[in-house]
């Protein structure tokens, strides 16, 4: 490998900590020759990114979002049922709607699998598996794994690791396109590599425990609020905690969350302080049969 972008991708983030806080500055300056003549060309234009080292804003969160969905799709395929997903659709919309981010356009759908799972990527694509909703038993559990996916998205769970990506991949961009003398690129450049990575989290790792209990939480919240039984969450729970961990349908939901155990004795107390609401056995029963209705708030 050439030496000079090797140097160059080296000092990428001592780059980055220049941009951000100027205590690099200096070392980028006292490079001799071609090294420090790029670098401090980088360092001329990576301020100029509209947006470089901001937050992720909401199109980005979306644009990401479709891309880990695309993800999702090549792993898993899609339940081709449309009553069956616009039920579901219906149900997660009535809990969305109490969330702390109610304008977000959230897409549900549900994924023909066995095992039992529900996903939430950026931007409000939120999944569930054909195996999750054999192990409900009424809409009030359905409302309950819902709402604890939009919370995901609501709490904006995972976006400060799409942040840190976005960093590292604006400021090797900014080497880069410093030894050529031209602007930065935006953005979109990221997103296909960041949703391999994002989907892998979601997937295969799991949010962090952290960012689950605060799900849960909120889960549990946002179906009290529209009426629902906020018991259902944890009706999923128990129902998950008598399955075998060498259940085949189990194996990736019991290696991505915290115990179930540990969950249980977090949400239970949560549940009995509030009042109990509708189930909706029925409707729910019908909605798998393929009759599924518009749920009432």
């Amino acid at each position: 490998m050439n030496a000079l972008p090797a140097l160059l991708l080296l000092f990428a983030v001592a780059l980055l900590a220049g941009c951000q806080s100027g205590g690099a500055g200096g070392l980028m300056i006292s490079l001799p020759g071609p090294a420090g003549q790029a670098l401090r060309a980088a360092a001329g234009v990576a301020p100029a990114v509209p947006g470089a080292f901001s937050d992720i804003d909401e199109p980005e969160e979306i644009e990401l979002g479709r891309a880990v969905s695309a993800n999702l799709g090549s792993r898993y395929p899609l339940l081709r049922d449309r009553a069956l997903t616009r039920y579901v659709t219906l149900v997660g919309n009535v809990v969305a709607a109490e969330s702390e981010r109610p304008d977000v356009r959230y897409r549900f759908a549900v994924l023909d699998t066995p095992e039992v799972n529900a996903f939430a990527a950026p931007g409000g694509f939120i999944f569930v598996t054909r195996g999750a909703l054999a192990a409900m038993r009424d809409e009030a559990t359905l409302a309950g794994v819902l709402a604890h996916e939009v919370a995901h998205v609501a709490l904006r769970h995972g976006i400060d690791d799409v942040k840190a990506a976005k960093r590292k991949h604006l400021a090797v961009v900014a080497v880069q396109q410093g030894l050529a003398q031209t602007r930065v690129r935006a953005f979109s450049n990221l997103i296909a590599s960041a949703a391999d990575v994002v989907a892998d989290q979601v997937v295969l790792k799991g949010f962090s425990r952290a960012d689950e209990s605060a799900a849960d939480r909120a889960g549990i919240a946002y179906a009290g609020r529209v009426g629902y039984d906020p018991a259902g969450l944890r009706d999923f729970l128990r129902t998950l905690g008598g399955r075998s961990a060498q259940d085949a349908s189990m194996t990736r939901f019991f290696a991505t969350h915290p115990p179930t155990g540990d969950r249980l004795s977090e949400v239970t107390p949560l549940v009995q302080a509030q009042a109990g609401g509708v189930r909706n056995p029925e409707r729910f029963a019908a909605a798998l049969r393929g009759g599924g209705q518009r749920p009432a708030r």
